[in-house]
């Protein structure tokens, strides 16, 4: 399993707009990008503008086929316009887990 995670700060007043955005990914996108498994959005306990994103792929090749999607690139820009800088991104492949999820490399 190839999982991304995008960590971004809202600006100021923007907080229900980013989770809106991710519910319109959920309801527009999702079926676009084949071999996506599952997404969640963490809301910072101690900083509410800080936002995790964590996206769940069959594979790399996946995750790139999605990021390279005309509108799904056009709602990650505006996702960007949604917060301070543009997210911090790093990718994983899943090695181990304990839980419902299956999967591993």
């Amino acid at each position: 399993m190839y999982v991304t995670v995008h960590v971004y700060r809202a600006r100021a007043g923007e907080e229900d707009a980013i989770v809106a955005l991710h519910e319109d990914w959920q309801r527009r996108l999702r079926a676009r990008a084949g071999g996506y498994l599952s997404r969640e959005l963490l809301h910072d306990i101690h900083d509410p503008r800080r936002f995790v994103a964590i996206a769940y792929y069959e594979s790399e090749a996946v995750a790139l086929a999605a990021a390279h999607d005309p509108e799904h690139a056009a709602w990650q820009r505006r996702l960007n316009s949604l917060a301070e800088e543009d997210p911090l991104c790093t990718s994983y492949y899943q090695v181990w887990h304990s839980g419902s999820k299956e999967g591993t490399r």
